[in-house]
């Protein structure tokens, strides 16, 4: 099975100069735990929930502070035409839980989880049985 195969997860963007607090916002509104930070069309890094808690927990104010300051610079990417189970093992090498899915231009085109990769990962190996 391919990446291009699972269901896709809305890319939801934010600009760089985007508050956390409204960052939080659109992660709630769009019923997501990750966002791509993005100028001109280029991904330039994620934030994702524990990024969030984090910085919440180091005392910053999630209205003063931008997406630029707390996201994780330059993530991982996976191409819409990898093999989903060495998308897991991409995961647990680089110890994160979101990777942000390209095409072939290498343009993000939206966002997977571990969460949604065990799901499938699981049918998978059921249906296997």
């Amino acid at each position: 099975m391919r990446v291009r195969d699972l269901p896709p997860q809305a890319l939801i963007a934010v600009d760089p100069e985007t508050s956390l607090a409204e960052v939080a916002r659109r992660m709630r509104l769009h019923d997501t735990d990750s966002v791509a930070v993005m100028a001109e069309g280029r991904l330039l890094g994620i934030i994702t929930e524990r990024n969030l808690v984090g910085a919440i927990a180091d005392g910053v104010d999630p209205e003063q502070i931008n997406a630029d300051v707390v996201m994780a610079a330059d993530p991982a990417t996976i191409a819409v035409d990898e093999d989903v189970t060495m998308v897991a093992v991409k995961m647990v090498a680089l110890g994160v839980r979101h990777l942000t899915v390209v095409d072939e231009e290498k343009r993000p085109v939206g966002l997977l989880s571990a969460r949604n990769l065990v799901v499938v990962l699981d049918r998978s190996a059921t249906s296997a049985e």
